[in-house]
């Protein structure tokens, strides 16, 4: 069944690059194979380690401990930043100059490093290059390392410095606690003398407020201050009780004017004015009043004799026992009167005698409280205006009092900063103590045999394997079977062992000849490879990356295994630019695939006419036919799927030899046509890169390939299946072009229909 000629095939999504698992396993095993490389190297590495350890001068090395401490009240100086400015502040002095020559001139025998120098500004720069210097700022512990020719100089020389950087130190601090005592000093004078001005200032203005105690720190001291307050409060007082009348007045003369109970009004004024109102009513209960007062007075009377008794008497004597008894009955009789007396004010007053007396009541009042708001409205404004003179001199009081108390505090610190600084001792920040005295050390540190030994080993390591891979880069084989699998990430289905030179040059068809080698073996497997294979297989070309791989040779032979299993095998020769099949089996001037790709009808009829049958049974052919310029627009046409679709129709087994296809696209417009494809290749001979190219050409147009065949026999051009040569501008094979010379070639012009240059036409048969 055919499809579409002239679907434009779907390009597949580009394959991933390679894994670099993979290329690092591929590299490992080029290292295993030359393996001899790294096993000389390191020989040679560790010989020249060793001798290059016998010549090198020996190094021998001291280190001594130091513990720098800040001596600092200051908590801003206890943090880490400050602790690490330290130790690097004293490393840097025992690298200076100055300590580095005074440690030269200590030393009574010079280390070899300064042997024969006699210029001091030589110095520092060698023993800096002896010294190495480092620090933890987390413990404050300094380290000093030496390191020279002479082990007894590694231990004076840093004695030498601890003593230098000591002095230094020790100088340095007495003539800066000096100079610091100088300068507080100047300013301790300086701040007294304002502290003298500022205090007699101070003075002054106490005085001219009148020598009140301002030192309290608060304003309400002072009389005048004191005054204006009371009267503030007075006033809002008299202010509240004037309004408290002027409201009640208000409401009095309406209860008047409507002839209300006046009850709740005059309870509202006894808490005015006072309870005694009450009992001031004009023709309201004065008796009353009277007797509720009397009775009162003779119950405290009562009740003191009372208590006299009871302090001489227990609680059971007859005298205290009647005289409880009548403070009870006057309880009662005083409760009584009072009820009475409430009873007559619950029964309302409405009098209007008593009203207009509540009235002239409450004017009389509200005008003795205005006259009085007025003689305190003039007396708080007096007072007022004096407080108000006197805040502006209080108010300086208070800045001179904050200015001599701070003044007073900068010269107490001035004077404890003055007492603690200890010129004799130099007054320094610095302590250092010695924690660890230098040793004189018995072996040396550099050479280090086994440092040199593996600096040695690495480096002739890396050496080798640069040297591997470049190696490997410039062979650029495939070496192994496993190596085409891992690169090309396709099956090996079968590896053919070289064929005999002898025996090839008797026959063409070497599995039909020598069926018992174990040559021929090989073949047998891989058609049981494809046989047992879960794809179709019915259907099959063979290509090759180049020319001169075996291609041909495999595709018949290949074909003669399939005939020997009894399936009725068709060989086609589709390489119509160096038909090598054709030239194999002697059948080059017989016509072929080219006359049937150009026949316009009847392919069936056509491909019938030009199969030819061969020694083996069950095995027959379609040769190339004769040589034709346009080889690859005629494999474009559709005239070559349908001679696929015939074959396959016709025969169990169908092979076709295709052209490589590195260099033309035919295999690729074959490839389309097929159930699958065969990549033949010689891993001895064949350019790694070439067969990448390759493989990823054929994936990229859609190709099936079902696998790899390894081709192991070598080119040889002498031998009857010698190399391709392809003409036409191709660039690849033997300059020999078959067809040219053959009286039975024929020279066929382009058909004016078909373009050479168009890619879009490529015959597609889905295999049945």
């Amino acid at each position: 069944m055919k499809s579409d000629p002239y679907q434009t095939p779907d390009l597949p999504e580009a394959s991933p690059g390679p894994d670099p698992f993979d290329s690092l396993i591929r590299f490992l095993h080029v290292v295993n194979r030359k393996r001899m490389i790294l096993i000389y190297a390191v020989t040679a590495a560790v010989c020249v380690g060793v001798i290059y350890y016998k010549r090198l001068p020996r190094q021998y090395s001291s280190s001594a401990s130091l513990m720098i401490r800040q001596v600092s009240t200051d908590p801003k100086l206890e943090t880490s930043l400050a602790a690490h400015g330290l130790m690097s502040s004293y490393k840097q002095l025992l690298l200076s100059d100055p300590v580095l020559i005074s440690t030269v001139e200590q030393l009574d025998i010079r280390p070899p490093e300064l042997a024969g120098q006699n210029d001091p500004s030589k110095w520092p720069s060698a023993l800096r290059n002896m010294l190495t210097v480092s620090f933890s700022s987390q413990e404050n512990i300094l380290s000093a390392k030496c390191q020279s020719k002479d082990p007894a100089a590694t231990v004076h020389v840093l004695e030498a410095l601890t003593a230098s950087s000591s002095k230094f130190m020790e100088d340095f601090q007495q003539d800066m606690s000096l100079d610091l005592v100088t300068r507080l000093d100047i300013e301790r004078r300086e701040l007294e003398e304002r502290l003298f001005d500022r205090e007699g200032e101070l003075l002054k203005a106490r005085k001219e407020c009148g020598d009140i105690s301002v030192s309290e720190g608060s304003d309400d001291s002072h009389p005048i201050t004191q005054r204006v307050a009371q009267l503030s409060n007075e006033l809002t007082s008299v202010r509240r009780r004037r309004l408290e009348l002027e409201s009640m007045y208000a409401s009095m003369l309406t209860l008047v004017r409507s002839n209300a109970d006046l009850t709740q009004a005059l309870q509202k004024l006894s808490t005015i004015v006072g309870p005694e109102v009450l009992q001031r009513i004009p023709g309201q209960g004065t008796t009353n009043a009277e007797t509720v007062r009397t009775l009162q007075d003779e119950l405290q009377q009562m009740q003191s004799e009372l208590s006299a008794l009871s302090r001489h008497y227990g609680a059971g004597h007859s005298e205290i026992v009647r005289r409880q008894s009548l403070v009870n009955a006057q309880q009662k009789r005083l409760v009584t009167a009072q009820q009475e007396m409430q009873q007559q004010l619950n029964m309302g007053l409405r009098d209007p005698n008593v009203g207009r007396w509540i009235l002239e009541t409450i004017r009389t009042e509200l005008t003795s409280v205005q006259q009085y708001e007025a003689a305190l409205q003039y007396e708080y404004g007096s007072a007022e205006g004096q407080a108000l003179a006197l805040s502006d001199k209080l108010a300086n009081i208070r800045v001179a009092e904050r200015e001599v108390e701070i003044l007073r505090q900068l010269h107490t610190s001035l004077l404890n900063r003055l007492s603690a600084i200890d010129i004799g001792q130099g007054g320094g920040a610095f302590r250092v103590a010695v924690l660890t005295e230098p040793l004189m050390p018995s072996n040396p540190v550099y050479p280090v045999l086994s440092t040199i030994l593996v600096q040695f080993t690495a480096a002739a390591l890396l050496l080798s394997l640069a040297v591997i891979y470049v190696m490997d880069l410039l062979d650029d084989r495939l070496r192994s079977p496993e190596e085409v699998r891992d690169q090309l990430h396709l099956p090996v289905l079968g590896i053919i062992r070289k064929l005999p030179e002898h025996e090839l040059k008797e026959t063409s068809l070497y599995v039909h000849d020598f069926p018992q080698t174990v040559q021929s073996e090989s073949f047998r497997t891989l058609r049981t490879t494809l046989a047992l294979s879960t794809t179709e297989t019915g259907c099959i070309a063979v290509t090759s990356t180049e020319p001169g791989e075996g291609k041909t040779t495999l595709t018949a032979n290949l074909a003669v295994a399939f005939a020997q299993t009894g399936k009725r095998t068709l060989l086609i020769d589709a390489d119509m630019r160096r038909p090598g099949l054709s030239k194999l089996l002697n059948f080059r001037t017989q016509p072929g695939l080219s006359e049937i790709l150009r026949a316009e009808s009847d392919i069936p009829g056509e491909c019938r006419e030009r199969v030819i049958t061969t020694e083996v049974p069950l095995l027959d052919v379609i040769p190339c036919g004769p040589r034709i310029q346009n080889a690859g627009m005629l494999l474009s046409m559709p005239a070559l799927a349908d001679t696929i679709d015939w074959a396959v129709s016709e025969y169990d087994q169908v092979i076709v030899d295709c052209p490589p296809s590195l260099a033309v696209s035919d295999a690729a417009m074959i490839g389309r046509c097929v159930d699958g494809m065969l990549f033949l290749l010689n891993p001895q001979s064949t350019n790694r890169r070439s067969v990448l190219r390759a493989v990823q050409h054929l994936r990229s147009m859609g190709l099936n390939l079902l696998g790899v065949v390894v081709n192991s026999m070598k080119d040889e051009k002498d031998s009857a299946y010698g190399g391709y040569g392809y003409g036409y501008g191709y660039g690849y094979g033997s300059k020999d072009a078959y067809g040219e010379d053959d009286d039975f070639a024929e020279q066929v012009e382009s058909s004016d229909s078909l373009n050479e240059d168009d890619d879009s036409l490529y015959p597609i048969r889905k295999a049945a």
